[in-house]
C-alpha cells in the first residue's frame, strides 16, 4: 500500500468531487445559454463561486475563475498594473509563477528580502514603500515548500499607509488555516482547487469581463466542494519552519 504525501504539490481528487464532476458531465449544458440545461450549468458555477467566496470571507461577485494558480496570480499582477501601480515588490521566496509574472510585467521589480526563518523583512518593506511610484506588493501567505506563514496583516498595514496594492497568493493556506480576505486586507488573493482550477478574488468586486466566455462547468462545479472539504481539515496543516529558496530580479 502506498501513502501519498505530496499534497502541497497536487492533491488527489476526492470521491465527493469526482461525483459532482461526473454529474455535471452527464448533464451537459452551456452555462451561457438561456435554456434549462444552460441555466442548470450556470447554477452549478455560481454555487461553486459562492463556496470559494465563503472559504475566504469574500463577496462572490469578486471571484474570478481561471485555469489554475499560475493564471490567477498573473491576473493579480495585471490587476495591480491596471490600477496604476508603477513598480512591483515581490518577496524573495514567492512562487515562481508570481516572480515570472512580475519579471514579464514590463515595470521595475524589487525583491523583498526574508530573514533566516524565511519571514519577510517588514522594516525593509516600509522603507521601499516610501520610494517614488505607487507600488504593488506580492507576498505568499504560506510558502509551498517550507510552510512559513507570512505576517500579511502587518504588511498590508504598511502597503495601505503608502497607498499601494497588495496581492496575496493563498493557494497553500486556504482550507488548511483560516484565511479571511478582509482581515488580511489584500486587494487581490488567489486560491486553488489543489491542483487544477484556480480563482482570483478582488477586493472591489469582480470585473465582469475577466472570466472566459466559455465556462467549463464540470471543473468549476468541482472547485467549490474541493475547497470546502479543505476548510474542514481535509488536508494536512501548513508547517512553519525556515529554509526557503529565493530568487533574484
Amino acid at each position: 500500500m502506498s501513502i501519498y504525501l505530496d499534497y502541497n504539490s497536487t492533491a488527489l481528487v476526492r470521491p465527493q468531487v469526482q461525483a459532482i464532476m461526473a454529474e455535471v458531465l452527464a448533464e451537459g449544458g452551456n452555462p451561457n445559454a438561456v435554456h434549462a440545461l444552460g441555466r442548470r450549468a450556470r447554477s452549478r458555477i455560481e454555487t461553486a463561486r459562492a463556496q470559494v467566496a465563503a472559504l475566504v470571507g469574500a463577496d462572490p461577485t469578486a471571484v474570478v475563475f481561471s485555469s489554475g494558480g499560475t493564471e490567477a496570480n498573473a491576473q493579480g499582477i495585471a490587476s495591480a498594473i491596471a490600477a496604476g501601480c508603477e513598480r512591483l515588490i515581490v518577496s524573495a521566496t514567492e512562487h515562481p509563477c508570481v516572480a515570472e509574472a512580475a519579471m514579464a510585467s514590463g515595470i521595475p521589480v524589487e525583491v523583498l528580502p526574508v530573514d533566516g526563518n524565511g519571514v519577510v523583512d517588514l522594516d525593509w518593506l516600509a522603507g521601499a514603500l516610501q520610494r517614488p511610484g505607487r507600488a504593488a506588493v506580492a507576498i505568499h501567505h504560506a510558502n509551498n515548500e517550507s510552510g512559513v506563514i507570512q505576517p500579511i496583516a502587518e504588511a498590508a498595514a504598511l502597503v495601505r499607509a503608502a497607498g499601494g496594492w497588495l496581492h496575496v497568493d493563498a493557494i497553500q493556506s486556504a482550507g488548511k488555516i483560516a484565511v479571511d480576505m478582509r482581515a488580511l486586507d489584500a486587494d487581490t488573493l488567489t486560491v486553488g482547487a489543489q491542483a487544477g482550477r484556480g480563482a482570483g478574488i478582488r477586493r472591489a468586486g469582480r470585473a465582469r469581463g475577466a472570466d472566459p466566455g466559455a465556462h467549463p462547468a464540470r471543473r468549476r462545479a468541482g472547485a467549490g466542494p474541493a475547497r470546502g472539504h479543505r476548510e474542514h481539515g481535509g488536508h494536512r496543516r501548513v508547517r512553519r519552519r525556515g529554509g526557503d529558496r529565493g530568487w533574484r530580479a
